[in-house]
């Protein structure tokens, strides 16, 4: 007689087993069960997801939880050909009953308010109220309107015609709403630098109390400047006041708020609470700094209350930056001598000229000092023997850094790194060029353009993807 020794609950049990082939089943049963134990594990987890719509310009994500559905109001980026800095065509609507698969119900265009036809479509708030949803909007950095609607996933429409939060009310800008709900009573959080609180109406198309400035202080008890796009919460007491990638607490809704540091990398957030978890939607650089999307994390606590950031903590996509073309051609266009398409997961041109040229979206805003070379993995279906490549960056103390959106680099003023590369390809092979053949790399890398097959001007390229890293 053969004995299996297994533990069960901290106890050992032996049951006898006549033979091996017992013995092998028995084992497949408990790694079995063992398994499913762990799949059940994984699933109580918190969700974490690096972009919830991938390269889809997603960008200031608000959240709203319902019915087992959490929706989404965003703003969209209008291209990431860089026309401009942070031109926002239109907001859109989004739904999810997991957190992981998401779905768009809606766009909401600024022609439906009195901004009109305008890519003004900045960050704002939803929020419910007598079984009617507002959306609060920022009209860019000028002023904040309100839209109403019955139900969370629309049709809106203009409350008021007019800015609910005019220029003037404020010595700031008043714009990036945020709507904080608490014993019924409807406070509206907007500015940059510093904010202002006030109470709306009922109706939500006044204030009743005049807006309030919010003091931020370190321990010291020095003033510190804040950023747009307040966020509020509050958990055991506290008020948590977050912008960015900073944060701070306070026992009182209006403050004084002590300022405590870090919070998760990213820009713009949003929290809520599922499933006894809170998370947060936190804007990130998806294809660009002007082409964005929503990472969507878990957010923990110590026991003094602060907010946990983990040490591998990020802001998608650093560090580095992977172009790996799985949805589209992220942002990759053509400059002269080939034309660029998306196929089946690759970027791929054919040839017109020798001098052909493609070009990264610009805007990257990529740190450099995380980064040591660029490999792209290309097949080259032409005679060319050769491939070169420039990269364009700044310093953020740059003056004008964020002014213009546009992204025109002069690559024939940029420097070239050439290598040289396999003919009439079968089969994709890798290339890699470090970052230290360049005579000087700026701190943050926004572009980056190559010449996939110098001298041939006829035959194709594909390119399956390209990583720097």
């Amino acid at each position: 007689m053969t004995y299996l020794e297994i533990t069960v609950s901290k106890k050992n049990i032996k049951i006898a087993i006549k033979d091996s082939i017992a013995i092998l089943l028995f084992s497949l049963v408990l790694l079995s069960c063992a398994q499913n134990k762990k799949n059940i594990l994984d699933e109580s987890k918190p969700i974490k997801v690096d972009v919830i719509a991938p390269e889809h310009g997603m960008a200031d994500p608000h959240a709203w939880v319902q019915n087992d559905s959490v929706y989404v109001i965003c703003g969209h980026d209008e291209s990431w050909e860089g026309k401009g800095s942070f031109r926002m065509d239109r907001w859109e609507v989004w739904s999810t009953g997991d957190l992981v698969n998401w779905k768009k119900q809606r766009e909401i265009l600024p022609s439906q308010t009195y901004i009109g036809n305008q890519p003004n479509c900045w960050a704002g708030d939803v929020t419910e109220r007598d079984g009617k949803y507002y959306w609060f909007f920022s009209n860019r950095n000028t002023d904040t309107g309100v839209m109403v609607a019955n139900s969370i996933t629309g049709e809106y429409k203009d409350l008021l015609g007019k800015p609910l939060l005019p220029k003037g009310i404020v010595p700031v800008h008043p714009y990036d709403p945020e709507i904080y709900i608490e014993d019924d009573v409807y406070t509206i959080c907007f500015g940059v630098n510093t904010y202002y609180m006030a109470t709306l109406s009922k109706d939500m198309k006044s204030l009743t109390t005049e807006p309030k400035k919010i003091i931020v202080q370190d321990s010291k008890g020095q003033i510190v400047s804040t950023d747009d796009k307040s966020t509020l919460f509050k958990r055991n007491g506290w008020y948590y006041l977050v912008y960015g990638s900073r944060y701070a607490m306070s026992r009182n809704l209006y403050g004084p708020y002590d300022f405590k540091g870090a919070f998760l990398e990213g820009g713009h957030t949003s929290f809520f609470d599922w499933k006894g978890q809170k998370y947060v939607l936190q804007e990130n650089h998806d294809i660009s700094a002007f082409y964005r999307g929503a990472s969507l994390k878990p957010v923990n606590f110590n026991a003094d209350e602060t907010i946990i950031v983990p040490k591998d903590d990020r802001m998608y996509p650093s560090p580095g930056r992977p172009f790996e073309f799985k949805n589209s051609t992220m942002g990759w266009s053509a400059v002269n001598g080939t034309t660029t398409s998306f196929k089946d997961g690759k970027l791929i041109g054919t040839l017109s000229s020798k001098n052909a040229m493609v070009q990264s979206a610009p805007w990257l805003y990529t740190s450099s000092k995380n980064c040591s070379k660029i490999t792209i993995n290309i097949k080259n279906n032409s005679t060319a023997t050769t491939l070169k490549l420039a990269v364009f960056s700044r310093d953020e103390k740059e003056n004008n850094f964020w002014a213009n959106g546009t992204g025109q680099v002069d690559w024939k003023k940029q420097q070239w790194v050439e290598i040289p590369i396999s003919k009439n390809d079968s089969k994709f092979k890798s290339y890699t060029i470090n970052l230290s053949q360049f005579q000087k790399v700026k701190n943050r890398l926004m572009q980056i353009a190559l010449q996939p097959t110098v001298n041939a001007s006829y035959g194709n390229w594909e390119i399956e993807d390209v990583m720097i890293d």
